[in-house]
C-alpha cells in the first residue's frame, strides 16, 4: 500500500522525492559508507531490503510508461539525491522509459558517468539503465559505446567495458566480431588498467564460443601492449580448456 501511494506521485518529481526519503527512512538501516567500491563518503545508503524496492520499481513502471516526459523528471530528481537507492532507483526507471527519443536517455547516462565513481552504479548505468534502449534501438548504444572508446579516458574504456558485458551475455546478440572488435581498440591503448572488466568480458565470451576467444587472444598477444595482455590472459585462463591454456601460455612465452 506504502509503495503504491507512492507510485501515484511519480507525476511529481519533488513530492516523490520527498516521500521516498520517509518510506525509505521507515525500513532503514542508514550507514554513512555503502559496501560499494570506490563510493565517496557523502553518497549514504538506507541499505532497504531488496523486495521494497521491487516493488517500488513496479510501481513506478506502470505509472511512467505512457508519460515519458514525467519518467525524465523523475529520474533527474531521484538522480540529485546522495543516496544509493535514489541513484539505482532513478538509473532502473531510465532502464524502462520509452524509447522514442533515444538521445535523451543516452545523454543521461553519459552525464551521470561522469557524476559518479561508485563502480557498482556505473556498471547499473550501462546495463539497467540502457537495457530497454539496448533491446528496441541497439545501434543507438553501440554509438554510444564507440564514442566511449574513441574518448580514450580509463573511465569511458571501463564503462564500454560495463556496456559489452550486456551484448556478451545476451546469446540472442549475433555479431560477436563487434564486440571483438571494440575489445581490440581498448587492448591497443598504451594503458595497464582496466584487466578485471576487460578478463570479465572475456570470459563471458569465452563461454559463449572458447575458440573464437582463443583465437582472439592469440592475436592480440602480438597487437596488444604486453604487460596487460598478458596480466588478462591469465587472469582468464580458467575460462578454457586444459589444452587451450596450454597454448595461451606457450604463444606467451615464445612472444616474450
Amino acid at each position: 500500500m506504502q509503495t503504491a501511494e507512492l507510485g501515484e506521485l511519480a507525476g511529481q518529481p519533488e513530492l516523490f522525492v520527498l516521500k521516498l526519503h520517509e518510506l525509505l527512512g521507515f525500513y532503514c538501516a542508514r550507514i554513512r559508507q555503502t559496501s560499494l567500491s570506490k563510493t565517496p563518503l557523502s553518497l549514504q545508503a538506507y541499505q532497504v531490503a531488496q523486495p521494497v524496492i521491487r516493488v517500488l520499481e513496479a510501481e513506478i513502471a506502470e505509472q511512467i510508461e505512457d508519460d515519458p516526459k514525467a519518467g525524465f523528471c523523475l529520474v533527474d530528481a531521484l538522480w540529485k539525491e546522495d543516496w544509493v537507492e535514489f541513484r539505482r532507483l532513478a538509473v532502473t526507471t531510465l532502464g524502462i522509459l520509452p524509447t522514442q527519443e533515444p538521445g535523451l536517455i543516452i545523454e543521461r547516462a553519459d552525464v551521470w558517468l561522469n557524476d559518479c565513481t561508485a563502480e557498482d552504479i556505473r556498471r547499473w548505468i550501462m546495463t539497467a539503465g540502457l537495457s530497454r534502449l539496448r533491446e528496441e534501438q541497439t545501434e543507438q548504444v553501440l554509438k554510444f559505446l564507440e564514442e566511449l572508446i574513441s574518448n580514450g579516458s580509463k573511465a569511458d574504456h571501463q564503462a564500454a567495458l560495463f556496456g559489452l558485458e550486456s551484448y556478451a551475455k545476451d546469446e540472442s546478440y549475433p555479431n560477436m566480431p563487434l564486440l571483438y572488435k571494440y575489445l581490440t581498440q581498448i587492448l591497443l591503448v598504451d594503458e595497464k588498467g582496466l584487466v578485471k572488466e576487460i578478463s570479465t568480458v572475456l570470459q563471458i565470451l569465452a563461454a559463449r564460443s572458447e575458440q573464437e576467444t582463443v583465437y582472439f587472444l592469440l592475436k592480440q598477444i602480438l597487437s596488444a601492449h604486453k604487460p596487460r595482455i598478458f596480466r588478462v590472459i591469465r587472469s582468464s585462463l580458467n575460462s578454457f580448456s586444459r589444452d587451450n591454456q596450454q597454448l595461451l601460455k606457450q604463444k606467451m612465452e615464445n612472444s616474450r
